[in-house]
């Protein structure tokens, strides 16, 4: 269709105002649900790099025959003694046994704080994980629950570490779902 000489094609404001209206409210709709992803996201990122620095340990401690530890840290030199892991956590090898951290001895592992929002909660009473020559862990399962306060608590994981020193994961219990999102900073 061909315009009048002289005249401009361009939309009304009423157009303009439907179209803003449309956007917004499918804009409102898909937030929860885009903020929702981003936490599930956050707290896969924190179970596997998690993941991964547990069979990081396991696999020094056999391969080097060697006493590891893995704990949480926030200054990466020494362990805390708390069952949060979220502020980081230290991969070392402990070659005196005391289950600190000590000037000689080599650090494996180190991360670094998860994201605000993210939660590490292990086993009440279960502040390090020790693993032996032999590759196995000492002690019974400990389970670590990694949660996001963005995601749901039914979106919550967990890791186990058994005697074995097998590290494996799984859904988190409505118990230790909350307990971490209780935790979570």
């Amino acid at each position: 269709m061909l315009d009048a000489p002289g005249r401009t094609r361009g939309h009304t404001l009423v157009e303009l105002v439907v179209t803003l209206a449309i956007v917004a409210t499918l804009v409102t709709i898909a937030l929860p649900a885009f903020g929702r992803l981003i936490g599930r996201t956050r707290s896969q990122t924190a179970r596997s790099d998690l993941e991964f620095s547990l069979n990081q340990a396991r696999l020094a401690a056999a391969s080097r025959n060697l006493h590891v530890v893995a704990c949480p840290s926030r200054d990466f030199d020494d362990c805390e003694p708390t069952t949060r892991w979220h502020p980081g956590w230290l991969v070392f090898a402990d070659s005196d046994h005391d289950g600190h951290h000590a000037a000689g001895e080599p650090v494996i592992a180190t991360n670094q704080a998860r994201d605000a929002g993210v939660g590490i909660l292990a086993t009440a009473g279960r502040m390090r994980i020790d693993y032996r020559p032999d590759g196995s862990a000492a002690g019974t399962n400990v389970t670590l629950t990694v949660c996001d306060r963005a995601a749901q608590a039914d979106d919550a994981s967990t890791i186990v570490v058994g005697p074995s020193g097998r590290v494996r994961h799984g859904r988190a219990t409505p118990a230790a779902a909350a307990a971490c999102l209780a935790a979570a900073p």
